[in-house]
């Protein structure tokens, strides 16, 4: 395995990164190292579009040998079985402030590496949902390594020639383990009394600081055991002199690799593992490891149940491999003791166990994380979430404490399963759902909670919030019933297509928000048409308000227009796909709509219509309903288009429309609609979207009783276009009718219904040219 210099590189551009909420949210890159080396750079450039703060927003960046990154960025809590520590897993959090960040590893591991990516924003500060919006976080990142040469392999008891000389005071030299591999012993001979260093490593080169053996040889010779070690994986070996004087002249040597003869009770113990056979079933990462007994031992063919005594069947050890299909989901490990009937209850007698990678290892050599108790008549259970990629073993030793006699016929039966399956055995249990997730090209399985809970397994109930779920959903169900008066009043006033919105907009939003929850919620049809029937409905009923108050005509076949495309929304909303009813309420609509500007252009001797103000709450929603900045211009344009029509009639009458005494009227309205809409706009939160959410509700609907204008307001706009002065020395009066010259006032009684009644062509001419 020879390799020259040269250079090595992966890159990712410009790939969006989302503020971390859960496992969903991040963003995971795959990396490959393909040949030894000594450093491996990972640069990384941040880059923004659209407004964004400066908030000195944290980026966490993180990099993980073999497996998905496992972390709890906020602290969330793991099940209580699970094994947590990691190997090989780096940590980088930045910010803004920090230029070009860049993650170094000296001698990384040759192999598949993973880069998990999310924005972290301080939990101190909360923010609006409305400040979020237009802003994109972008992260770019390079891996760079020089590949290392390593002009020399061991083979199993062939000698090699190795010369150190002044130029390269260190040298490498590689070794490939085989199936079947015992303990292996490096022997080495030297042509100089120096101390000569030896470093051995893992899957990477060993360096001075890292490195799994080490050997000083003295007096010429020396020797270095290594593990038990599994099947197919690299040892990386690194030859160097401690004093670099030694090198004056060259330093000639040899070295052999053999393997050690297995010796119970010695220090050569090894210890047999039994292969496990891989069972995949029908869903992601969904797989049972059957033992398969080599030996004539005496529980051969026994799949799941294993005897443990003091005698010949004290040990047992698995081995089970773990790849790129497993990795995004969960090892378990479950275990049930018992023990025999004949044995005494009193004696001490237990299993210790060890999960350990690469090499099988016993209880007191196993990592603390990774140590496994099995007392007698107990139930253990382990787990691995994102397992790494690797030959895994499992340990067992039985263990008894007691007297001789006691222990020589404690036996213990021992049932077992090894498995794997996609987020949690649970499947996330009461307030998760588990999902299957794809992050550039990365499948991996991930719990998405419900209800306030976090983690990994949806069992961290820190900010779980099932205690006030009653009250939230009533809050936000039972305000929208504010909208009942405006609904009332706009009624009583004949005007009915405010009416008929301010209806629409409360029943959607009402079951909008009864099926927006986490649990218990109540759908009548599908929740993206409830959501988008709200978004309509609240967009209109703003809009329609603030026309409303503008000094236009009234037009009745703008009733059924909007029942028409209101319909075809909600209809649609509830099943896109049915091209029947679709196909039926568009024909019927498009028929009506035709005769009805025929109709009018016929009468009228011009064409019919011009306005088509309600279909743009329709066209923006459907382009993107989240966008608050649209919402903002639509409310602005249609409120600017309100004042205009009050001043240029105030001005064309000269008289102050709406009068003094409406626009007093008008304030209590302004401040309540104010109101809701810096709640809404710059106070909710997620946290507070319950009481801050219904309290936009009672605002807005509140303040609609004071925009909706009286019976009488059209029939006097028509009255005073009728009745518009034809000589110059002849005012109209409308509060107190008369007729005057300019020294006299003569009372004249009008009667408003025939006068409006008797001249409704000329009246819907005016206001149509007033419209227009």
């Amino acid at each position: 395995m020879i390799f020259d210099r040269y250079d090595f590189g992966q890159h990712y551009s410009r790939i969006r990164i989302f503020d971390y909420d859960s496992y969903s949210d991040a963003k995971f890159l795959k990396f490959n190292i393909r040949a030894p080396t000594i450093v491996a750079n990972w640069s990384i450039t941040v880059t923004t579009e659209g407004k964004c703060s400066n908030d000195f927003t944290n980026i966490h960046f993180y990099l993980q040998y073999g497996a998905y990154p496992l972390t709890a960025p906020r602290n969330e809590s793991f099940p209580q079985t699970y094994i947590t520590r990691r190997h090989n897993l780096f940590k980088l959090i930045f910010n803004q402030t920090l230029i070009n960040p860049l993650i170094q590893l000296n001698s990384p591991s040759i192999g598949t590496w993973f880069a998990m990516i999310f924005i972290d924003r301080p939990t101190s500060t909360i923010e609006p949902r409305i400040s979020n919006t237009g802003c994109n976080i972008y992260l770019s990142t390079w891996l760079d390594y020089q590949v290392v040469s390593i002009p020399l392999t061991l083979i199993l008891n062939e000698p090699i020639q190795i010369v150190l000389i002044n130029d390269k005071p260190s040298i490498y030299t590689s070794y490939y383990t085989l199936v079947g591999n015992s303990r292996i012993i490096i022997l080495s001979e030297w042509s100089s009394n120096c101390d000569i260093i030896i470093l051995a490593k893992i899957n990477s080169l060993p360096n001075i600081s890292l490195y799994d053996y080490k050997t000083v040889c003295k007096n010429k010779t020396c020797s270095m055991e290594i593990d038990q070690l599994s099947a197919f994986i690299w040892i990386y070996f690194q030859i160097t002199v401690n004093n670099l004087s030694c090198l004056i002249n060259p330093i000639h040597g040899k070295m052999l690799i053999r393997s050690i003869e297995c010796l119970s009770f010695s220090n050569n113990f090894c210890i047999q593992s039994y292969p496990t056979r891989r069972i995949m079933f029908n869903y992601y990462y969904d797989f049972l490891y059957v033992p398969i007994y080599t030996t004539n031992r005496s529980n051969r063919g026994s799949t799941s149940s294993i005897t443990l005594n003091g005698k010949d069947l004290s040990l047992y050890s698995y081995e089970c491999i773990v790849d790129d299909r497993n990795i995004g989901g969960t090892l378990y490990l479950d275990f049930d003791s018992r023990i025999m009937p004949f044995v005494s209850p009193n004696v001490n007698v237990s299993i210790h166990g060890c999960i350990s990678k690469y090499r099988p290892l016993l209880f007191d050599r196993c990592e603390y994380d990774y140590r496994i108790i099995i007392e007698k008549n107990s139930m253990v259970i382990r787990s691995l979430p994102y397992p790494e990629m690797a030959l895994w073993y499992l340990t067992l030793q039985y263990v008894c404490n007691g007297a001789v006699n006691e222990c020589a016929n404690a036996t213990l039966s021992l049932m077992f399963q090894i498995s794997s399956s996609q987020c949690t055995k649970q499947q996330c249990g009461t307030y998760g759902v588990c999902r299957i997730l794809t992050s550039q090209q990365n499948v991996f399985s991930t719990c998405s909670c419900i209800a306030g809970y976090r983690g990994y397994g949806c069992t961290d109930d820190t900010h779980a919030y099932t205690s006030k779920h009653l009250s939230s959903v009533l809050f936000l169900t039972i305000s929208n019933l504010m909208f009942l008066p405006a609904i009332i009043l706009a009624i009583y006033r004949h005007l009915y297509i405010e009416a008929l919105i301010y209806f629409f907009n409360m029943f959607f939003s009402t079951f909008y928000h009864a099926c927006d929850q986490d649990i218990n919620k109540f759908c009548i049809f599908k929740y993206d048409g409830l959501q988008l029937s709200d978004f309509i409905g609240s967009y209109a009923s703003f809009v329609i308000t603030l026309i409303t108050m503008a000094i236009i005509p009234r037009i009745i076949k703008a009733f059924l227009f909007m029942l028409g495309i209101l319909t075809c929304i909600v209809i649609n909303s509830r099943d896109r796909f049915d091209h029947l009813q679709f196909i039926c309420l568009i024909s019927i609509t498009f028929i009506f709509t035709i005769l009805t500007w025929i109709i009018v252009s016929i009468k009228y001797r011009r064409l019919q219509p011009s306005s088509k103000r309600i279909l743009t709450c329709i066209v923006i929603n459907s382009r993107d309903r989240f966008d608050h900045l649209q919402f903002i211009w639509l409310i602005s344009i249609t409120f600017i288009f309100t004042i205009l029509t009050w001043i240029i009639v105030s001005i064309k009458y000269r008289r102050l429309q709406p009068s003094s005494k409406r626009l007093l009227l008008y304030m209590p309205g302004f401040l309540l609609a104010f109101a809701g809409l810096i709640l809404f706009a710059f106070c909710e939160t997620d946290k507070n979207y319950w009481y801050i959410h219904s309290l936009w509700h009672i605002f807005i609907a509140s303040s609609i009783l004071f925009f909706l204008p009286h019976k009488n307001f059209y029939k006097k706009e028509s009255v005073k276009q009728r009745l518009r002065p034809a000589q110059p020395n002849i005012n109209i009066n409308i509060d107190s009718p008369s007729i005057g010259t300019d020294n006299q006032v003569i009372a004249l009684p009008i009667d408003n219904t025939s006068l409006s009644s008797s001249n409704t062509d000329s009246s819907k001419k005016s206001t149509d040219d007033l419209l227009h």
